[in-house]
């Protein structure tokens, strides 16, 4: 298996257990961490990157993802600045238009437009602090991710990492700019159907996402977007990170009853034995798959197990 680098996003319910979870996956060999930016459901993410960058000091450190809705570019800008001065690993800056970080504050989604300006802006008050700090645009459309390839210095691809979705990204971005695939979850366990059920649930959360604003370009068959529509509106957005299992049975078997988890499992899930696991990042690394990026939406263990498979199949090449 060619090496795969691993992002995390965290969200977590204090920062103690930030510091916590940072450490460990420090230890376990992720690329680079990031903290949520959705103030409803945990707590502030330029503190928790304040008290990270005193902790964890041999990853990039970042928000994953902020958007253009709820603060002004100044502040997003003054708050890399002073958490770039606090770490020698580097900072980022992952934004979006807009998901529970906004809706759940009754807002809504910011447009491509503004995501634009907004980038331009922060880009601005970066130069004058001379701050360096990588801009990752994510994307979960292939509108958006022809901006996100103009804009980013590197791109969140939200749309999945089947053969089909991995050879219409590549064709927008080309094979120079960083691109990270947003696969949720990676989950391993030694019964592999119950590694699926457990991490299958992400696909409702993950269909919610790319389904907002309607499937016209999201690479879904025509015979199935019913189905990802009817999945997606399913998710409760108000409980992002912090689903109860009632509901994550529940995705499951509405991705199977509507006829479209094949479909999104293919486009999505990692799940199963290690070596079935295994079996999976090999099939990616051939579609040219070399930069995931998982939450802990199945707790830390989850993800530090999987970031240590992967990192000890990386040594025993």
């Amino acid at each position: 298996m060619p090496d795969i680098e691993v992002a995390v996003n965290i969200n977590p319910r204090s920062i103690d257990e930030a510091i916590r979870w940072g450490r460990l996956f420090e230890g376990h060999g992720v690329a680079r961490l990031g903290v949520w930016d959705s103030p409803v459901g945990v707590p502030e993410c330029w503190t928790t990157l304040g008290a990270l960058s005193q902790c964890v000091t041999r990853v990039p450190l970042g928000v994953s993802v902020t958007n253009p809705r709820t603060r002004h570019p100044a502040v997003t800008a003054s708050a890399l600045a002073g958490l770039s001065g606090e770490t020698a690993a580097g900072v980022f800056l992952g934004i979006g238009t807009g998901d529970s970080g906004v809706y759940n504050l009754g807002g809504r989604a910011a447009t491509l437009r503004d995501l634009r300006a907004y980038v331009q802006a922060v880009r601005e008050f970066l130069a004058r602090r001379a701050t360096a700090a990588k801009v990752l645009v994510a994307a979960h459309g292939m509108r958006s991710l022809e901006v996100a390839a103009e804009i980013g210095d590197g791109v969140i691809v939200g749309l999945g990492h089947s053969e089909e979705v991995v050879a219409a990204v590549t064709a927008v971005t080309g094979h120079d700019v960083e691109v990270w695939w947003n696969t949720g979850t990676i989950t391993i366990d030694l019964d592999g159907d119950r590694a699926e059920a457990t991490g299958g649930w992400v696909l409702a959360s993950l269909a919610h996402h790319f389904t907002r604003f309607g499937l016209e370009s999201k690479l879904v068959p025509a015979g199935l977007r019913s189905g990802v529509e009817q999945l997606g509106a399913l998710y409760d957005l108000s409980r992002h990170g912090v689903q109860t299992e009632e509901d994550k049975r529940r995705y499951v078997e509405a991705a199977k009853m509507l006829g479209v988890w094949d479909h999104l499992a293919d486009r999505f899930l990692i799940a199963g034995t290690e070596s079935e696991v295994v079996k999976r990042l090999d099939e990616l690394s051939a579609r040219g798959v070399r930069r995931l990026e998982m939450g802990t939406a199945n707790g830390q263990d989850a993800a530090a197990a999987a970031l240590s498979l992967i990192s000890r199949r990386a040594r025993e090449r």
